[in-house]
């Protein structure tokens, strides 16, 4: 399904490729593997019927009718208030409060900044920011040779002219990136569209073409995040995927990919 400004759009596959299966098939077989079966759907049609169950149509009737819309009302809140427990609009969540958090809005910086973590600045002197979208791949797909990979050949990470010249870098050089996780080679883009103390680098890079291992380490950004549970956020659980201390340098040997 394909949800839009108040309409959902039936997809339908069109093709079947070996045993590829949907996203969900397969996380819904593995649940029922390693937990209570009991607790999962027992077919994906299960829960598609289950979540279309408010609107009244089963997936079968979906499948024939092709859309759902719903009605489409302006101002709601007027009508319905907002969607808080007081009905209100709140800058003081009262969900927050109640799950013991702080309920106003503010700012904490990351655990790995040059404020937040000066020490550690001295030796990663970097701020790294990741996921920056590359128009040739989605997320870490298409990276095999071909024309979407002739596009983008090379893992790429952006540094200011400035910093570049001290560190002896020039475009295309390839440089290591490293932080207090471990380190990963990428081509070195000089630019100034990046601030002189931040670097960014591409995500989701891997090598199909390295049989051996598909280079999974070779430019995989995530091996210099960091994941640990004490440096998530404390009531969202998000992890600090895209903003880290790291250092570069111009690599000894170059990476042969």
């Amino acid at each position: 399904m394909w949800k839009r400004h108040g309409r959902v759009v039936l997809r339908q596959k069109c093709v079947q490729v070996g045993e590829a299966r949907s996203d969900y098939d397969i996380l819904n077989d593995l649940g029922k593997r390693c937990t209570d079966p009991s607790q999962w759907w027992p077919t994906m049609k299960d829960s598609l019927n289950e979540i279309l169950a408010p609107t009244g149509f089963s997936w079968e009737d979906f499948v024939k009718r092709g859309y759902i819309e719903s009605e489409r009302r302006f101002k709601k809140y007027q009508f319905e208030g907002f969607r808080t427990q007081t009905r209100k609009f709140e800058f003081f969540s009262t969900v927050m409060g109640d799950l013991g958090y702080d309920p106003l809005p503010g700012y904490v910086d990351p655990p790995e900044t040059p404020w937040s973590n000066p020490e550690l600045a001295k030796q990663y002197p970097f701020q790294l920011i990741t996921g920056a979208r590359i128009k040739s791949f989605f997320h870490s797909e298409n990276r095999q040779p071909g024309p979407l990979r002739n596009h983008h050949p090379d893992p790429l990470v952006e540094i200011h002219p400035v910093k570049a010249k001290e560190k002896g870098i020039v475009s295309g050089d390839w440089v290591k990136i490293s932080s207090l996780r471990g380190s990963v080679k990428m081509r070195a883009d000089v630019t100034d569209r990046v601030p002189e103390n931040v670097v960014s680098a591409n995500h989701g890079w891997w090598f199909p073409e390295n049989k051996k291992d598909l280079g999974w380490d070779q430019s995989n950004i995530n091996i210099l995040t960091d994941n640990d549970p004490d440096t998530c956020d404390q009531a969202f659980g998000a992890t600090n995927l895209r903003t880290m201390l790291c250092n570069i340098e111009k690599a000894v040997e170059e990476n042969k990919g």
